[in-house]
């Protein structure tokens, strides 16, 4: 459902490529424990299919058309991109790094001649993609001129020079490289969260996902948002990822033999959440120089990788608090809280993981409300506050729309912790939403900064007692220029927005290290919230109280009519 865009430009994206794309990378998980499933051998030697079979030179090709078709050549990375090696001089052969970038194109030009030997292509880039596979989507279109050299061989003309890296349009991206979430813990260890990368479709991207995971987190996951258990200086060792039979081989360095038991078990649950995309692989088993390093992972905890909750969308009908189950609202197990909401006359309320506390707003300040009976208790009292948040270590966030430096949290007894917010933009930064990732690292800022929207993620650093400390880095996400509603979290690596065009609110998905989709309009849109099953899981609330939820291309009412859309932390 939707259309995917790179910044505010909607790219329609073919439906073969995609059906190619999910073809390819395939949805089979790994198994933390259990036998190898047995399959056909399939090892580095043997590349996986994509869409496209570009051809080698052409026999008197001239160099504008040996450029050409160097270009759309990347679009087949089988064999280490080969068939692109084809058209480059012998002694630079072997020296062209394609792994080094990827530039996403909206547009090219025509080659033009700079000399006899040399050739300029401008191209018109929207998005780019870094070695590690991160993914960056520039804010306004911008041109880049890439320099070629050319040097006749047996007669024919091959590229001698080139930089590393390769061109690709938006379209054949989609199809060429497919998004693979690196998983790394938080720091309780209760959670596996994603840092989405992006991968050439090859026989390869088991090497690649491996590689970047070993290497680390990205800079805004790092300072102790997110941890990794391989120690530090860890590489891939000389034997890289071999696949057979559907297991993977994942061999080390020698710094990873000096990782206690518990840390190659998670080192382990890392490697397998990581992997559990790629088709080819079931099972994973870690050597250290080719030596299998020993392993015992019985009995350990199995963290978390998509925290659920309830499939039932969470809100208020009249007198009622709780799970609404076709048009009927079904009281929360702890019926306190329902109770609690409707005492305060909440406008807004967030239920916290394992359902026994809630953050609410109304007309007077934010309260907690708990399941333990008592009253509901009052812990901010200042004006002009957004819609509070609540974390899953026993933490609610509220904020003052006014300023990102407003930004405090409470203790479930009411004791106040001062947030270090520097890092976020602050001047005229005002808070549309705020809301907390399920596994509690990281927060969703939908900002209105000078007037023009902003979506933020930031991670969170915690003390040693788990109290929110400060807010890191963050990373901006990719939006149209349209008047902010709303955000959630739809899922560990997927957010989405609700923003106005007109009398419309405009319904937009957003991978957090990725491009965005439009998912349609719903006429007078006030609230989204996201819940299980990716995009399928979002609600979505008008102003007059009718309920939404997605169906195929649009939205479909629910037959809910609700006072509020509550959040499932």
């Amino acid at each position: 459902m939707g259309q995917r865009r790179f910044s505010s430009r909607v790219a329609a994206v073919l439906a073969g490529a995609l059906t190619a794309a999910v073809l390819l990378a395939g949805c089979v998980g790994i198994p933390m424990s259990g036998s190898v499933v047995a399959g056909g051998e399939i090892n580095e030697d043997v590349d996986l299919p994509v869409g496209f079979a570009p051809e080698g030179p052409r026999e008197g090709a001239t160099q504008q058309e040996i450029l050409l078709d160097f270009i759309q050549a990347a679009t087949s990375p089988q064999n280490d991109y080969f068939v692109a090696r084809s058209f480059l001089a012998e002694d630079i052969r072997a020296k062209w790094n394609p792994d080094a970038r990827v530039t996403i194109r909206s547009s090219g030009s025509a080659p033009t001649t700079v000399s006899e030997s040399e050739l300029d292509y401008t191209v018109t880039t929207s998005a780019r993609i870094d070695e590690d596979g991160r993914y960056f989507e520039d804010d306004e279109l911008s041109s880049q001129t890439l320099e070629f050299g050319f040097v006749k061989q047996d007669g024919e003309w091959r590229i001698s020079q080139v930089e590393d890296g390769v061109v690709l349009s938006e379209d054949n991206f989609d199809v060429v490289f497919s998004s693979n979430a690196l998983y790394f813990f938080d720091p309780s260890y209760t959670y596996l969260v994603p840092d989405v990368r992006w991968f050439p479709n090859s026989s390869r991207i088991a090497d690649r996902i491996s590689a970047a995971l070993v290497k680390g987190q990205a800079d805004w996951l790092a300072q102790g948002v997110l941890v990794s258990e391989f120690p530090s200086g860890t590489t891939l060792g000389a034997e890289g990822v071999s696949v057979s039979a559907g297991v993977a081989t994942v061999d080390l360095s020698g710094e990873a033999r000096d990782a206690s038991n518990a840390q190659r078990v998670r080192m382990k649950q890392q490697l397998v959440a990581s992997l559990a995309d790629v088709r080819t692989v079931s099972r994973v088993v870690i050597t250290v120089s080719g030596v299998p390093l020993p392993v015992n992972d019985s009995g350990a905890t199995r963290p978390d990788t998509q925290p659920s909750v309830d499939p039932n969308p969470l809100a208020r009908i009249e007198d009622a608090f709780g799970f609404v189950s076709g048009t009927t609202v079904e009281p929360l197990k702890q019926a306190q809280l329902g109770d609690g909401v409707v005492q305060i006359n909440a406008r807004a309320a967030v239920l916290g993981r394992g359902g026994a506390t809630i953050a609410a707003r109304a007309g007077n300040g934010v309260y907690i409300i708990r399941a333990s009976g008592d009253a509901p208790v009052r812990v901010d009292t200042r004006s002009g506050l957004t819609d509070p948040a609540i974390d899953g270590l026993g933490f609610v966030w509220s904020a003052q729309a006014k300023s990102t430096s407003t930004i405090t949290t409470y203790s479930l007894n009411g004791t106040e912790h001062s947030l270090d917010t520097s890092a976020l933009p602050s001047q005229d930064a005002r808070i549309v939403s705020m809301d907390i990732s399920r596994d509690g690292s990281r927060i969703l800022l939908y900002l209105s900064v000078n007037g023009a929207p902003r979506l933020i993620v930031a991670g969170i650093i915690r003390t040693e007692d788990n109290v929110p400390d400060r807010l890191g880095e963050f990373v901006e996400l990719p939006i149209d220029n349209l008047t902010p509603i709303d955000a959630t979290w739809v899922s560990g690596s997927v957010v989405a927005t609700l923003s106005r065009s007109g009398a419309d609110a405009i319904v937009t998905s957003v991978d957090i290290g990725g491009p965005s989709t439009v998912l349609g309009r719903v006429a007078a849109g006030t609230t989204i919230a996201g819940g299980n099953g990716g995009t399928d899981g979002i609600r979505v609330l008008t102003s007059d109280g009718a309920l939404f939820k997605p169906r195929g291309n649009g939205w479909q009412q629910t037959g809910i009519n609700a006072s509020f859309l509550a959040t499932q932390q």
